[in-house]
């Protein structure tokens, strides 16, 4: 199927060659498969389009079989995706919660798939497993069913246990040069700002509140007083976001200020400005914690930071 192809995917040659391997030979296909590296460069579409072939039930993605068609309208019962905006609990054992590791250990991978001749289990983003329901995944890994196939994503391996990685493939992604990003933001029609790097937008962020942060960030960073105006804004945009009305979510917003800060700081005065990326990179990790109701704390301490060093 030409939309959905995985010759579609750009400037992963190493990672196409891993799939195409196991699409040739599916025996060979391990029960799980680690996909990554950095956000916005293809794991994720890469990960769609390798499930939506392998459970072709011609083998070849055609689009037209009752298993591509229940793929295409988001109602595979083989394809399970948990989500990639919580964390993955292990649930109870008595009746556990959907999307959860108990509920997927007895409801779902131990049964014989209900369309396809494989069942994939994918989690977008991985480093959301915590420690009790990683831990009792090991053994499903270790002694999975041959109809099922794991496909974890992650940015960063340091995110997954040991044990995890060493039961799967790790297959990695790269950033992408910048000639091929405007290629394929000016064919997809994407937006494309010169701070995402290597990536397409690694966010899943409107391009009108990528386009107002950056204007934000621009015009407020040169002195104390309009860092402070610009500290404001962000503690009231977490209330007040009528350019982002959809699946709003507060942290990865200021993951993107943060990562705008960084840029800005790095265009000009370098060297003077390395102790305030380095006030950055700090928030961003106490970001990364997802701790509740951290980040008005973490906002204060980095602007108390960047004003003195301003």
């Amino acid at each position: 199927m030409a939309n959905f192809s995985i010759q579609e995917i750009q400037g992963q040659d190493h990672a196409l060659r891993y799939v195409e391997k196991y699409l040739q030979n599916t025996n060979r296909i391990p029960p799980l498969l680690i996909f990554y590296g950095p956000d916005g460069v293809g794991k994720w579409s890469l990960a769609e389009r390798f499930s939506f072939h392998l459970l072709c039930l011609n083998s070849t993605g055609c689009g037209l079989c009752p298993s591509c068609k229940a793929f295409l309208s988001n109602s595979h019962p083989d394809y399970i995706v948990f989500p990639s905006d919580s964390k993955i609990a292990i649930g109870e054992e008595k009746e556990p919660s959907e999307f959860t590791i108990r509920w997927l250990i007895a409801k779902r991978i131990n049964f014989q798939p209900h369309l396809s001749q494989f069942r994939i289990v994918l989690f977008p983003d991985a480093s959301l497993i915590n420690n009790e329901a990683e831990t009792a995944l090991l053994k499903s890994l270790e002694e999975a069913p041959k109809h099922t196939k794991f496909i974890f994503i992650v940015n960063n391996l340091s995110k997954l246990k040991q044990t995890i990685i060493s039961r799967g493939i790790c297959v990695p992604f790269y950033y992408l040069k910048k000639s091929l990003l405007k290629e394929v933001a000016l064919n997809k029609g994407l937006y494309l700002e010169e701070f995402f790097g290597g990536s397409l937008n690694p966010y899943d962020i409107p391009g009108e509140v990528i386009q107002l942060s950056k204007e934000m960030v621009e015009t407020h960073i040169h002195d104390s007083i309009a860092l402070l105006q610009l500290e404001n804004w962000l503690k009231m945009y977490k209330d007040t976001h009528p350019e982002w009305k959809e699946d709003f979510n507060y942290t990865t917003f200021l993951d993107l200020v943060g990562l705008i800060l960084i840029y800005y700081y790095s265009q000009n005065n370098y060297d003077q400005n390395i102790p305030k990326i380095n006030c950055v990179f700090e928030f961003k990790q106490g970001l990364i914690k997802n701790i509740a109701n951290l980040e008005p704390y973490l906002l204060s301490k980095l602007f108390y930071q960047l004003c003195n060093l301003t």
